[in-house]
């Protein structure tokens, strides 16, 4: 794993800054709210990565964020072999999981922009991984929160049924592009005097690498924890700051990974990671499947990233992982296993089952 955001540049130390409830927010530089009756400036705070990702803007920043935490897991002894390994390469499969495209932003027409993100970002994302994969073994996955689970769930698949051995996810997002701040700030998301229930802009660049049990042993690689259940869905509604979500597809996904009923478990207790950010929708979806998962979860520990390090977006799901996954391997999880949720803002959510290595 890889991991850079504004409270830590290695997984190691992120993980344990927002294990142990460290938060940085700082003024956004360039960019204020204006105060409605005064028309007084004020200052917006955030989580950028300060010393980092400055003078960088949106494509450029996700190619930042991306060569933090790539560079971390190449640069892990014994972890990855070089690029002479041709066979290692040639198996793996690579998965980049960016936000929602937007053309306005881009100013491409929308059956371009797919092939204007590949060349802009994911070509050279290929480029500075600086490892034989094929153009053909890497993809894009743009739906923000939710991306890593379907991604992995994509993914997982295409291994069950070709030659692929592994996936290599990597996870980026930025909120501080003014465009995107601007559009936050006019639908009255971002936290405030005025709206204290609103986000707090953060970016992190997180990586992965999941292989099967067996291929990783067979390497003596270290396994963090085992993926062993991936569940996603679509809510029908998808506008943020709209009607209150019926949280269906949420609460059907955790059913379906957990499946506690028909294995005659006890109620799920261990540790769920969320991407809650503080925003009134998200919460009151999450009340809702809260309420209809009763019987299924009993006072499972909840942990909210975004309390440390903003709403990280795209990457909040692979940030979740790697905390969840640390947590098990260092035996700070409550039980063998935990949960990662996302709900995207179009309506795509997932949820992301780990357990510990033995358990």
């Amino acid at each position: 794993m890889g991991a850079i955001t504004s409270v830590g540049r290695t997984a190691d130390t992120a993980c344990a800054a927002i294990r142990a409830g460290i938060a940085r927010p700082r003024k956004v530089k360039g960019f204020a709210l204006v105060d409605e009756e005064s028309q007084e400036r004020i200052a917006l705070m955030g989580h950028p990565i300060q010393g980092y990702t400055e003078g960088f803007h949106l494509v450029g920043r996700w190619l930042r964020l991306a060569g933090g935490c790539l560079g971390e897991l190449l640069a892990q002894p014994g972890l990855l072999p070089e690029a002479s390994d041709k066979r290692f390469w040639a198996s793996t499969l690579l998965i980049a999981v960016l936000p929602p495209l937007d053309a306005d932003i881009f100013l491409s027409s929308e059956e371009q922009l797919p092939e204007v993100v590949r060349k802009a970002y994911l070509l050279p994302l290929l480029g500075m991984l600086e490892r034989p994969i094929a153009h053909q073994d890497a993809k894009l996955v743009t739906v923000g929160h939710a991306g890593t689970a379907l991604a992995l769930q994509e993914g997982m698949q295409r291994l069950a049924g070709s030659s692929l051995e592994r996936i290599l996810l990597v996870s980026v997002d930025s909120w501080f592009d003014p465009l995107l701040l601007q559009r936050l700030a006019n639908s009255r998301r971002l936290k405030c005097e005025e709206s204290p229930t609103g986000l707090m802009p953060g970016e992190a660049g997180v990586c992965l690498l999941l292989e099967s049990e067996a291929g990783a042993r067979r390497r003596g690689a270290a396994v963090h924890a085992v993926v062993t259940g991936v569940a996603t869905g679509q809510e029908t509604e998808n506008s943020p700051g709209g009607a209150r979500g019926s949280a269906r597809a949420l609460s059907t996904c955790l059913r379906i990974l957990l499946g506690r009923e028909s294995k005659g478990l006890l109620p799920f207790r261990g540790d769920i990671y969320s991407d809650l950010n503080g925003e009134e929708w998200r919460a009151l979806e999450w009340g809702s499947a809260r309420v209809s998962l009763s019987d299924l979860l009993a006072e499972p520990r909840m942990h909210l990233p975004c309390a440390a390090v903003g709403d990280t977006g795209a990457a909040s799901g692979a940030l979740g992982v790697c905390l969840a996954a640390q947590d098990l391997r260092g035996r700070w999880a409550r039980t063998g296993q935990s949960v990662v949720l996302s709900r995207s803002e179009r309506g795509a959510v997932g949820s992301i089952l780990l357990q510990a290595e033995g358990s």
